[in-house]
């Protein structure tokens, strides 16, 4: 069995009005694995994944890190070795393909070199690397991302994931503002660069056809509950009736 990177112990989490977005998860995430989060909008996917950033405090449950639980200062452990790819993509519009890779290391550097916009040499060197290996090779990294394609757009968003070298991502929704086809691109990209570095993923979906073509596992929610968690290779109807009714 596959070393545990990341563990999901008993979460809870409900919200005014008494509504319930977690109901007892339990998931584990081992090393250079790719796992799909199905499920209707307020199945939870997207709660599971802001706890897992620390974004929404659980109300009970721990969360766990190479075995270490997440708790005061070593969430700034998983911080350093994770990275997020946004379903807007989240980049500044205004700003250049180079600036906004180079924003994926903001915790690692000085504010006065985000202040004044002086990266380091190597890290330049790396995000115009990275352009290449995201598939962008020859762009013009002084270009405004404002007017890149939305297939581009993610990519930049991958390059910036890419660029502190994380142990794993956590992907919510990524491809949900894309053609079929070019989700279909990016999803295939972020799978062969994940498995060439050795990247574990966590990445939330609404289509049945990425996820058994993305994932090693598939997770399905409903309702807060983890329904199934299964190979994708053996994923049948029967499952996703359980949790699109």
């Amino acid at each position: 069995m596959p070393n545990i990177l990341l563990s999901v112990k008993n979460a809870k989490k409900t919200y005014k009005g008494d509504v319930t977005a977690l109901a007892g998860v339990n998931l584990e995430i081992h090393n250079n694995e790719i796992i799909a989060i199905l499920g209707s909008s307020g199945a939870g996917k997207s709660t599971l994944i802001k706890s897992i950033l620390g974004l929404v405090k659980l109300d009970t449950g721990k969360i766990f890190f190479k075995n270490n639980a997440l708790l005061g200062k070593n969430f700034s452990r998983l911080r350093s070795s994770i990275s997020t790819i946004y379903q807007n993509f989240n980049l500044v519009s205004r700003s250049s393909v180079l600036s906004n890779i180079l924003h994926g290391k903001v915790s690692k550097v000085s504010s006065w070199r985000i202040l004044f916009n002086i990266w380091p040499k190597a890290d330049q060197y790396k995000a115009v690397s990275l352009l290449e290996e995201v598939g962008l090779k020859g762009m013009n990294y002084n270009k405004r991302v404002e007017n890149l394609s939305g297939g581009q757009q993610q990519r930049i968003g991958i390059a910036r994931a890419l660029i502190v070298s994380p142990e794993i991502i956590l992907a919510d929704e990524p491809v949900s503002s894309l053609d079929p086809e070019t989700a279909k691109e990016i999803l295939k990209l972020l799978k062969d660069t994940a498995k060439k570095n050795k990247i574990s993923i966590l990445c939330s979906l609404h289509q049945v056809e990425f996820a058994k073509l993305f994932a090693d596992r598939v997770v399905g929610m409903s309702n807060g509950k983890i329904i199934f968690d299964k190979s994708s290779k053996k994923l049948f109807k029967s499952d996703l009736n359980k949790i699109y009714k």
